[in-house]
């Protein structure tokens, strides 16, 4: 049966409401806690005259992972990459990394995405990123100068396009005066981009009991999204402003944010703080992914429903869900973690109260109390204002010589300073930010390299987790998503620069779903560690490539690495890419020659092994004595001669039947290798000629008839027939064989039988 409007209405304002009440109450509170904490500010238990310091932990273990995170996913051009799982997906997986990650990071503040991201987790124990298709409008001016009626005219072709400016102007040519234009063209045009988006986690929904950090198969995800009258118009939505406004009027979600005292300003606004112009009256959107069977078929779809309080305003079926959540400790089978602020909390709070007693001790060792001895009707014996004047050298003046004492405080730092050490090692060992790391501490008493290099590899373990889980369940899906919006129809070709070669990329000619790998760098150890393990490869490539085992693009892979190791992301500007330049169909080329390469080789060594199972069985056949039998059944024991000959036809017809089947396979490799290489060049390759009718590169023929050449060469190498001719001596036994000139001498026994040649 077919779910209406308001049955659809009536499901996305409950799972909202469940999904709200734990958003914005039990999490909401812990959330608005962290970043009170992070921002220092008071506890509520301080006291006039006493120290109201507040720790930095969170602070400085939130601003220390950070730029570790950063420097991972950022230092290079191409953090994610995808991997082709077909032969023919070669190409287009490729396209699709380069373009994905210019989407990411060019088209949109990929580095702004994932600092305001990691931020986010590590402070409020969430982020949330969205990817989502958006029409954007370009406009562009363009100058002319010198321009006839005519040429402006062509100028103008195609819509979207005015005059900005121009000025007439009369020019003196051969034909005579001639009226020229001078100005400015507007170009306006529609792109559908990608837009990529950090959101503040507070305004995501996710169903209470969804059990992993993946969305991508969670029942109900939901951003609140805040928009005025305008934004909605601009989206193609035809709301008016008391609908909008009536958007926020949610007395549940307001009682929600009531009880959760949160001081986010994204969550304060009311109808007080509407303005009277429509078109910028305020409210909220949600964008809902729900699995939902609004069809009646009986099989929940995935449906993106946008949508005010009460007023559905698109709903349609969509391949995933393009929402993204990242925590830097997962709790398991929860969705939501925990953040470093959670695990530094009440260490701070120590750490706090420590440091607090310290100044107040501090303060009254400095500072101590004064005694004052009074009379019967409590009168003091010395005068107060001169006590309460703490000008260095003042009078104080008293009737009693022991009318003033002070009342001495102990210093009590001897006794909290390894309290705080300890705290700070505490905190040390829960986060992985350790001075070691930081560069701060100059005692160490392990001051060896290989020490330093433990420890910091111990230390940073906590970190590189983080970055694990934030490319698994945060990086992964975001560039899925954003291959499945570029494929998904609808966007136009992606031209930009790449490696100084400017490119264009078509989305539809790839496949909405590659391998992926994410290329964050982990478990490789410092850059000096790396920069080693990179120049001993790239000594071990040199090797390979004098027999095979590597080619230039190896060594250009492994010499990008050693440039972006140093630092460096220009890779173009230091070493050439072997591949830049070059025809794709000379490309396309080169690599079947390769293949064909490996496969001569492999004739060859399969060859190789044949003749040696040959010269084997030969061997075995020539250390067999035979003997001719006579009629009777008695063999011939002393003709030596005789036995040879009959030896010798038996060789002979077994090595005709293994010549005869080497023939046959080299006869049929030949044939398919020659099929390979007509594929290579098209149906045309007697006329030089690609399947367009273009002439083919000479280097390319040349390299595929060589190869040719080269297993003709073996082919006739196997056919080449053998001359055997046996030698016999004075006495006419025979004492060897000349087999193509080589002399092979026969071995005998004592009794003259032959041993072998």
């Amino acid at each position: 049966m077919k779910m209406d409007d308001d049955e659809l209405l009536s499901l996305l304002r409950k799972k909202e409401d469940d999904a709200g009440h734990y958003v914005w109450g039990e999490l909401g509170t812990q959330r608005e806690l962290s970043m009170r904490e992070y921002h220092r500010m008071p506890y509520g238990n301080e006291e006039d005259g006493w120290s109201q310091i507040v720790s930095s932990d969170i602070q400085d273990t939130v601003e220390w992972i950070l730029p570790s995170l950063l420097k991972i996913f950022t230092s290079t051009d191409k953090a994610v990459s995808f991997e082709p799982t077909r032969s023919n997906d070669v190409a287009g997986a490729e396209q699709a990394t380069e373009a994905c990650n210019y989407v990411f990071y060019k088209q949109n503040n990929g580095f702004m995405v994932l600092y305001t991201a990691f931020k986010d987790a590590l402070t409020v124990r969430n982020c949330a990123v969205m990817w989502r298709k958006e029409t954007t409008q370009f406009v562009s001016s363009e100058p002319f100068k010198g321009a006839t009626a005519e040429m402006l005219a062509m100028l103008m072709e195609g819509d979207n396009t005015e005059i900005e400016q121009a000025e007439e102007q009369t020019v003196e040519t051969e034909m005579g005066p001639v009226t020229v234009y001078n100005g400015r063209i507007k170009r306006t045009e529609d792109k559908t981009i990608v837009k990529i988006e950090a959101f503040s986690p507070e305004e995501l929904l996710v169903e209470k009991d969804w059990t992993s950090p993946l969305l991508e198969d969670c029942p109900y995800v939901c951003r609140m999204l805040s928009v005025t009258t305008s934004d909605l118009k601009q989206m193609g939505f035809d709301v008016t402003a008391e609908e909008l406004r009536g958007s926020s009027n949610d007395q549940a979600m307001q009682s929600t944010l009531a009880t959760t005292n949160l001081t986010d300003a994204v969550y304060s606004k009311t109808n007080d703080e509407q303005t009277d112009d429509d078109s910028m009256a305020e409210g909220w959107m949600r964008i809902e992914f729900v699995l939902v069977d609004v069809d009646g078929d009986g099989i929940a779809e995935r449906r993106c429903i946008y949508r005010l309080q009460d007023k559905i305003l698109k709903s349609e079926v969509v391949s995933h869900v393009q929402v993204a959540t990242f925590s830097p400790i997962i709790n398991t089978h929860r969705w939501d973690g925990m953040s470093m602020a959670d695990a530094v909390s009440d260490l701070q709070k120590l750490h706090t109260e420590l440091l607090r007693q310290t100044i107040n001790s501090a303060n009254l060792a400095n500072n101590p109390r004064t005694k004052v001895v009074t009379d019967a009707n409590w009168t003091p014996l010395a005068n107060m204002e001169d006590l309460l004047d703490n000008r260095p050298g003042g009078v104080l003046r008293m009737r009693s010589m022991d009318a003033i004492q002070e009342y001495v405080t102990p210093f009590v730092a001897g006794a909290t300073m390894p309290m705080l050490e300890y705290v700070k090692t505490m905190r040390e060992n829960r986060t992985g930010v350790t001075s070691y790391n930081q560069g701060l501490n100059a005692d160490s008493l392990n001051k060896t390299a290989s020490g330093i290099t433990q420890i910091m590899t111990a230390s940073q373990q906590r970190i590189e987790l983080i970055a694990r889980i934030a490319a698994e369940v945060l990086l992964k899906p975001i560039f899925q998503g954003i291959l499945k919006l570029l494929t998904d129809g609808g966007m136009e070709k992606l031209a930009f620069r790449l490696r100084d070669q400017f490119v264009e990329y078509d989305p539809n000619e790839w496949r909405n779903q590659y391998d992926m790998s994410i290329n964050v760098g982990l478990g490789t150890g410092d850059k000096a560690v790396q920069a080693g393990a990179l120049q001993m490869i790239y000594q071990l490539q040199q090797a390979g490539m004098q027999i095979g085992l590597a080619d230039q693009s190896n060594l250009y892979h492994t010499m990008s690495k050693i440039v972006e190791n140093a630092g460096y992301k220009d890779v173009e500007n230091f070493i050439k890419d072997p591949q830049n330049g070059k025809d794709p169909k000379l490309m396309q080329a080169e690599q079947a020659i390769q293949q064909l390469q490996g496969q001569l080789a492999q004739t060859t060594k399969e060859l190789q092994d044949k003749n040696g199972e040959l010269q084997i069985k030969a061997f075995d056949a020539q250390t067999k004595r035979f003997s001719v039998v006579k009629p009777d059944g008695k063999p011939v024991a002393n003709d030596p001669d005789h036995s040879f000959d009959a030896w010798k036809v038996q060789f002979d017809a077994h090595e005709k039947r293994v010549q005869i089947d080497m023939q046959a396979e080299a006869a049929e490799r030949l044939e398919l290798l020659k099929q390979k290489n007509a594929a290579i060049v098209g149906q045309e390759t007697a006329e030089q000629l690609d399947e367009e009718g273009n002439p083919i590169p000479d280097p390319v023929l040349s390299a595929i008839d060589n190869l040719t050449q080269g297993v003709i060469a073996i082919h006739q190498k196997v056919n080449e027939p053998q001359t055997k001719e046996v030698v016999r001596g004075p006495d006419g036994l025979a004492t060897g064989i000349n087999v193509n000139g080589v002399f092979q001498p026969i071995q005998r026994d004592p009794s003259g039988r032959i041993l072998g040649v």
